[in-house]
Parts: structure tokens; C-alpha cells; sequence
């Protein structure tokens, strides 16, 4: 697979899941507190979102809901993370094989590093 088509593909995930997430949001979840609580905080689900999506802490930004510039934003800037993970895949798996692990280390250390932040710890 070319370089461009990885990245792009990288980058795609990088929108869909957003996307997913707040289609499943709109449709089910706003307007019943008692719902978004339940899943949530039940299944840790807010901490696995903060890990596909890191950017959705841009969301808090905006807690009417009101914006459309935030949640685009938002997806943005999960896209170009995602893109360059891919690019830097791409890149080990193409190129220099010792950049395949720094990434596999660099995005664990960010996502513990991301929770644990969010978790209060």
C-alpha cells in the first residue's frame, strides 16, 4: 500500500470513530441524563472514548451543545493524530523498523499518560 493510501486510511479511522460516536450520541443519549450516566460511567466507557478520541476533551468546551465549529474541530484534529500514527507506521513499516516500537511506546505512554490525567490520578 502506498504511503498517501495508509495515511489517508489512518486518518479516515481517525474520523469514523467521532463520527460513530456522536451519530450513536444524537440518536440515543442527548436529552437522557440518566442513559449517558449509565453508560458512561458504567462500562468506563468515557475512558475508552478519551482513548480513541483523544480530542473529544475539545467538547467541553461547548456544554449547550450550541457549536458546530467545536465537535468539526474536534474530529480534525483526531483525524490529523490519527493520520500522523499512520504516517509514522507507514514510515516503520516502509523504512527504519526502530520506529515501529517508539511509536508503539510513544502512543501507550500518551494514552496512560491521557488517562491518568482524566482519571484524577
Amino acid at each position: 500500500m502506498s504511503r498517501r493510501r495508509f495515511v489517508a486510511f489512518a486518518a479516515g479511522i481517525g474520523v469514523a470513530i467521532p463520527l460513530v460516536w456522536l451519530a450513536v450520541y444524537w440518536t440515543f443519549l442527548r436529552g437522557n441524563p440518566a442513559l449517558i450516566n449509565s453508560v458512561m460511567s458504567g462500562g468506563y466507557f468515557d475512558r475508552v472514548l478519551i482513548a480513541v478520541w483523544p480530542s473529544w476533551l475539545f467538547l467541553i468546551a461547548d456544554p449547550e451543545e450550541r457549536s458546530v465549529a467545536i465537535p468539526t474541530a474536534a474530529i480534525a484534529v483526531n483525524a490529523v493524530l490519527y493520520g500522523a500514527v499512520g504516517w509514522l507506521v507507514w514510515f516503520g513499516l516502509n523504512r527504519r523498523r526502530f520506529v515501529l516500537p517508539v511509536v508503539g511506546v510513544g502512543v501507550l505512554a500518551g494514552w496512560f499518560l491521557l488517562l491518568r490525567w482524566y482519571a484524577g490520578a
